[in-house]
Parts: C-alpha cells; structure tokens; sequence
C-alpha cells in the first residue's frame, strides 16, 4: 500500500517538474511581467534600509554593496547583481528609461507598462542567450535591471519592482 502512494506521489512530482521546466520564454515573461504589475499596483513596501539619503525597500535576501552612491545603488541576492539607478531629475511620471529602451528594436523583449497615481511604470524582459536574460523594472525616474536565467524571471521581478516603487520619487 505505501508503495503505491510513494510511486504516485513521485509520477505528479516528475510531472510537475517536467511542467515548469517546459515554459517557454513567453509564458515565463508574461508570468513574470503579472507579478511586477501586481506589485507596482499594490504598492504595499514600506521602506526599510537608507542609502545616502534614499530610502528605500530591501527584501530580506538581498545586500547592499559598499560602493553604492544615491544614483546608483548595486544589491545581490546569491550570485545574482542588480543595479539600481536613481535620476532624481525625472519625476513618477517620466517616460525617459521606456523611451531609450524602445529605440533598441533588435532584441527580443517582452514589456507592458502601468499607470496608477500619476505613476508610470512598466516591467520588461529582454533575451540575451540561450538561458539568460536582462530584467528591467522601472517606475519614473527610477530603474532596475539585472541578468538572470530564465527561471528566475518571476521572483526576479517581482523583487525588482517592489524596490523601485518603494522609493519616493
């Protein structure tokens, strides 16, 4: 009897590994990309960690380097480094680091922007390998990117655009 359940219970893990690993690059973004957006909406971070005057909302697994500046602010997570860039002379609404990416028509990338309280934001993924990817968040004046595998994509985002909204622009 317990052999029974054992097998079965180990057929719906494989399955379910199997699903997971078998996303494509879309539906990993578009995943990914839902996430960022619930997270810029709720907008629900209070912030918890300062650097130079910015304050700002750290997740738990991240770290703050030492050489990070008011513009520029680098955090790992793991082996992972995300750079965090501030131009404190753009305002919530601003368009800038959309506009500069939209002039890259070359790559593969999948996007979507959001407005919400005079906010402008918008999530986006770009291909660069085989498994890599270069993530963006982006909300105003402030942007985060990243390069990750394919798998990170959902939390990476989320995480991403939790830190770029948490900061008072």
């Amino acid at each position: 009897m317990f052999r029974s359940w054992k097998f079965l219970f180990l057929i719906l893990l494989s399955i379910s590994v199997l699903t997971a690993c078998g996303q494509t690059l879309d539906e990993r973004a578009a995943d990914g990309i839902a996430v960022a957006k619930e997270a810029f909406l709720l907008n629900d971070k209070q912030t918890n960690d300062e650097v130079q005057g910015i304050s700002l909302y750290k997740p738990p697994a991240f770290t703050i380097e030492e050489d990070s500046d008011a513009q520029n602010i680098v955090m790992k997570k793991g082996d992972e480094t995300f750079i965090l860039f501030i131009n404190s002379n753009e305002g919530k609404d601003s368009h800038l680091f959309y506009d500069l990416l939209s002039t890259d028509e070359e790559s593969e990338r999948f996007e979507e922007t959001f407005t919400n309280d005079g906010y402008f934001g918008f999530a986006s993924v770009v291909k660069i390998g085989e498994d890599q990817v270069e993530l963006i968040t982006s909300v105003g004046g402030v942007k985060m990117t990243t390069i990750t595998k394919k798998k990170n994509i959902r939390n990476d985002l989320a995480r991403m655009m939790e830190i770029t909204r948490s900061i008072d622009q």
